[in-house]
């Protein structure tokens, strides 16, 4: 067992967390960390703002920290658990829960976060900067 950090999660912590993480795959051999102590490790990292490779040696390998980080940043857990947060915030402070978007202004930024239409974003960006520069240069 190791010693606890500051950034570590209290059982009340982890009681929200939890169900917003993924479970184990149901294929494969059993992890050998835990989803609380790669959380830990995490928010250990966060805290304390020290890069992947310098974390300490009685945390989960940075490698598998890392890994997980991405995975739930891919699948929307980091987002998941910050509008949960939100939520309660706002209700405790007596505002109403936000309204979700609507489909089709979803599926419109579903568009526009693809790869193509923010490399053409991009594009349009730096050619209207440098149409700006020339034309405020020469005129």
């Amino acid at each position: 067992m190791r010693e606890k950090y500051p950034s570590d999660l209290n059982d009340k912590e982890w009681a929200f967390l939890e169900p917003l993480i993924p479970g184990e795959a149901k294929l494969g051999r059993p992890p050998r960390y835990s989803k609380r102590e790669i959380a830990n490790a995490i928010f250990y990292l966060v805290r304390s703002g020290c890069a992947w490779r310098m974390m300490p040696h009685d945390l989960p390998p940075w490698r598998i920290c890392y890994h997980y980080f991405s995975k739930w940043k891919h699948e929307g857990v980091w987002e998941a658990i910050h509008d949960r947060l939100r939520d309660i915030v706002r209700t405790h402070h007596g505002k109403k829960k936000p309204q979700p978007l609507r489909l089709w202004t979803r599926k419109v930024l579903k568009q526009l976060i693809t790869e193509e239409s923010v490399d053409m974003m991009q594009a349009n960006a730096s050619w209207e900067e440098r149409d700006t520069f020339s034309w405020t240069a020469s005129g």
